[in-house]
């Protein structure tokens, strides 16, 4: 499947997944859109470079939409 998606679709999914909830793991985000967690781990860490994304550190990390 993510052979067919262009990182910037993979990156939409992954958006539209962490509006749903109000943060998440690497691999709850990768198992909800269906897609291997080296990928996504790879697309939220570009969001992240863009300042759409942040990681929260909780005892482990998580990742949110900034500023929601």
């Amino acid at each position: 499947m993510s052979e067919n998606l262009t990182p910037e679709e993979i990156q939409e999914k992954i958006l539209d997944y962490l509006k749903k909830v109000d943060k998440a793991k690497n691999k709850d985000v990768a198992k909800a859109i269906g897609l291997p967690k080296k990928i996504v781990d790879k697309q939220i860490n570009e969001l992240a470079k863009a300042d759409v994304l942040e990681f929260l550190y909780l005892g482990t990390s998580f990742v949110k939409i900034k500023n929601k």
